[in-house]
């Protein structure tokens, strides 16, 4: 069992798709890992406070085994980025946001595919909001991507 300390914070648009997803999806990976010193958070850049997970973004998580059912978005604010020690981001653009708006941010940032076991590293994961089924698995598949690579850093040695 490893003991770790780290607070991650995720990050997309609204705080109803993508980064509740990473969320619950790192948070049950933890859990069955059984690593200790880990918080997660989720946030948005533009959220509207109290706001559930898509209809179609609570489907496709349940076939992760993931429910999104309680999830109410929240957004950024000074606090949680102070609190982080590693803020994920979905998309270059967040990244940009969030440093501009939170320079404090810098040097803990970076795309959640940094972590990604395959593929490229520097792309973003697209946003399915509005968009159909198939959007949104090929989002989520993405993102377990990326979550599983970033429990495999987290759990080495």
């Amino acid at each position: 069992m490893a003991k770790l300390q780290a607070n991650i914070l995720f990050v997309c648009t609204g705080n109803i798709c993508r980064s509740p997803f990473a969320h619950a999806f790192f948070t049950k990976l933890v859990n069955q890992k059984r690593l200790r010193g880990i918080a997660v958070e989720s946030v948005g850049l533009l959220a509207l406070p109290g706001n559930s997970a898509t209809y179609m973004a609570q489907r496709v998580a349940e076939e992760f085994g993931v429910d999104l059912a309680e999830h109410k978005a929240k957004s950024v604010s000074k606090e949680l980025v102070a609190w982080s020690s590693l803020i994920l981001v979905m998309e270059k653009s967040h990244e940009d946001t969030l440093l501009t708006d939170f320079p404090e941010a810098e040097g803990k940032t970076q795309l959640i595919r940094h972590f990604a076991r395959f593929g490229s590293k520097r792309r973003g994961i697209a946003d399915p909001y509005g968009l159909k089924y198939d959007a949104y698995r090929f989002c989520f598949l993405d993102i377990e991507d990326a979550v599983l690579g970033l429990i495999d850093f987290l759990s080495e040695p």
